[in-house]
């Protein structure tokens, strides 16, 4: 065995070597080791390779990182001071576990350098200001909850809300764009794994992205290392001058694989049975985002968390809300009334993404907000059965037309100026009950916009679409 033959090696190299005392299925008790520190990289005789988890006054904890059997009484030696992966650009367009192995059936996975996985962010003094807006082609997103390069986004919602689906859109069209964008799956079916593959692989994505995949029936170790490797083959491309996107889907499994390893390691737990330190082992992750001000690259971050039943009070999700720079919240109430993304407006909030806009969007946001608070206010009023006025009944047929511009299925996908042409269409109407979004999305998308149109630009291009527009509604009408 190949790896027997590294420990046999090492030890005649003069490395120190350890004996096993206990084991189970995956942690391994030896004695002390001399040069060991925690995160250090271990072989046993065996063939086995594992992690040092904790250190003791007289022994050690061991996290087995492969199904290789381990004994009473066997010798383990060091094998790297520190655990790391095999990372660089090499690696885009592969599927790779949490260990760096091929997943894709495509063969060894080739890497010009290594990276820890457990490396501390970056100190305040090497960071620069996260201004820059990052476009995730959802209008509802672009315009009401704004991500920057370099932001700290947790996605939350009940199962089969639509996080997925949301993230794997915004990949794509990032990706489209020549973003670099690392998809990283924490104990997720083998069926969702291969439904995204076939996804990018089909829009043509894949050759920018790099996902990497812990099983629902990998170790638990394993698991717990998907998004640290994830952060390592982003932090190699981010630390080299690339912009990174990196999406962890999701923090709930991460956080109940290592709640059921401190509990088998008979670690002291707080609230919900979590591990005192669950909180730092989630916002130590997110810290390791944010913009360099000497390469001017940004790694920014979705972390999704699941919460059911709509419960946005339950220790993982006001967890992962205070450690995050905003929340898009999506729920399935919202998905039933038809809207798709089902995003609740009212409980999501982007702290960081206002800074963004220009001056004239943040204007046409402002309206936007008017005009969906007076829309609702209308809408409360006709629940009693009164007779609406003339006003009321311009606001609700306002608010609906706002309401479809930002109806996006899966795979539709805006830029941001189509987004503004759209919207400044749309509170221009003074009759908005039978205008056709339909066709202004249709219109919208064949117009070839200016790279930097001005407002000018933009307030002809308006114009010029509410005619025609108006005058379609008005032969309709006849």
């Amino acid at each position: 065995m190949f790896e027997s033959q590294i420990f046999s090696k090492l030890v005649k190299k003069g490395q120190p070597t350890a004996e096993v005392v206990e084991f189970n299925d995956f942690i391994v008790v030896t004695s002390l080791l001399p040069g060991v520190k925690v995160h250090s990289e271990v072989i046993f005789a065996g063939g086995a390779q594992g992690v040092v988890w904790q250190l003791n006054a007289d022994s050690l904890q061991i996290l087995l990182l492969n199904s290789e059997l381990v004994r009473a009484g066997e010798l383990v030696t060091i094998l790297n001071a520190e655990l790391s992966l095999g990372v660089g650009k090499k690696l885009l367009g592969r599927v790779v576990s949490p260990l760096g192995r091929p997943l894709d059936g495509k063969g060894f996975v080739p890497s010009t350098q290594v990276s820890p996985y457990f490396r501390a962010a970056p100190p305040f003094r090497d960071r620069a200001m996260v201004q820059e807006q990052l476009e995730s082609g959802v209008t509802v997103v672009d315009t009401l909850l704004p991500l920057v390069k370099g932001q700290r986004m947790a996605i939350m919602g009940d199962s089969k809300s639509g996080k997925t689906s949301f993230l794997s859109q915004v990949a794509i069209h990032q990706a489209q764009a020549g973003q670099l964008v690392v998809y990283v799956l924490i104990a997720k079916p083998r069926a969702e794994l291969n439904r995204l593959v076939k996804m990018f692989n089909e829009s043509g994505v894949m050759k920018n992205m790099v996902m990497v995949v812990a099983d629902s029936m990998d170790p638990l170790a394993v698991g717990f290392l998907a998004p640290y490797a994830g952060c390592a083959v982003a932090e190699s491309l981010w630390y080299g001058g690339q912009d990174v996107i990196v999406i962890y889907d999701d923090f709930s499994n991460h956080a109940k694989i290592y709640r059921e390893m401190a509990l088998l390691v008979d670690q002291n737990v707080g609230r919900e049975a979590y591990p005192g330190d669950m909180f730092h082992v989630h916002s130590a992750l997110l810290e390791r985002a944010g913009k360099l001000a000497k390469t001017n690259s940004a790694q920014t971050v979705f972390a999704v968390g699941t919460t059911p039943n709509n419960d946005l009070t339950g220790y993982q999700a006001t967890s992962l809300i205070s450690m995050s720079d905003g929340q898009i919240v999506f729920d399935l109430e919202t998905m039933h009334q038809g809207e798709h993304p089902a995003i609740n407006v009212g409980l999501s909030v982007s702290r960081v993404g206002g800074r963004s806009l220009q001056p004239s969007m943040q204007e046409i946001v402002v309206s936007v907000r008017k005009e969906m608070s007076r829309y609702q206010t209308a809408l409360d009023y006709t629940r009693f059965g009164d007779q609406s006025s003339q006003v009321a009944q311009h606001e609700i047929a306002m608010g609906e037309r706002i309401n479809e511009v930002f109806r996006q299925e899966s795979g539709e996908n805006y830029s941001l100026a189509q987004q503004r042409l759209m919207l400044e269409v749309v509170l221009r109407l003074e009759s908005p009950r039978n205008f056709d979004v339909a066709w202004l999305k249709n219109e919208v998308a064949k117009i070839k916009i200016p790279a930097k149109p001005t407002d000018e630009q933009y307030a002809s291009l308006a114009s010029q679409l509410l005619k025609n527009g108006t005058k379609i509604q008005t032969e309709v009408a006849k």
